[in-house]
């Protein structure tokens, strides 16, 4: 488990292929998820973490394609609940429904570090820029940038991740 530093890059990162990610991303720019993450801290409303009640997607309307839910799972397991149309169609399937050890279950490596990423986000209760290449799904030349969100319950506990994906060229930010 990753502590609060501010760039978190797992070592085996490298092994997969260039995928890493960052707790409290600095000066997080990116067209799509800046707007996404300036909303999220807007509903926060003077408290640590909004809730899924707070969070309208269609008040994001320009960026609902590149929107995803998530939902906690126990025992470290997550599933989408929402995957908007840019993702689907960037990954050639809909993931609605379905968990990170379902989609990946081939991909055991993938699977460990998203389930880690996410543990990051719902043990830290806070953002996370995740970064790297398609090479999952043999689109190397295709990098993902996504943010992730936590969403608290009443009692405080992250019950679920919100976020945005933003797709670019390799070597280009």
């Amino acid at each position: 488990m990753p502590d609060e530093s501010q760039a978190v890059v797992q070592d085996r990162a490298k092994a997969l292929h260039g995928l890493s990610y960052v707790v409290d991303p600095p000066n997080l720019a990116q067209p799509v998820l800046r707007p996404v993450l300036d909303y999220w801290q807007g509903k926060c409303a003077g408290r640590k973490l909004p809730g899924r009640r707070d969070i309208d997607p269609l008040e994001l309307k320009a960026y609902l394609s590149h929107l995803f839910l998530i939902d906690v799972l126990p025992s470290a397991e997550f599933r989408y609940r929402l995957v908007g149309s840019e993702i689907t169609e960037r990954y050639g399937r809909n993931s609605t429904g379905r968990t990170v050890r379902e989609i990946y279950a081939a991909l055991p490596l993938i699977a460990e570090w998203l389930t880690d990423m996410m543990s990051a986000v719902t043990q830290l209760a806070r953002p996370v820029l995740a970064s790297g290449p398609l090479t999952a799904i043999g689109k190397e030349h295709v990098v993902s940038d996504s943010l992730h969100l936590p969403l608290a319950d009443e009692a405080g506990s992250v019950t679920q991740i919100f976020g945005a994906t933003r797709y670019r060229p390799r070597g280009r930010s």
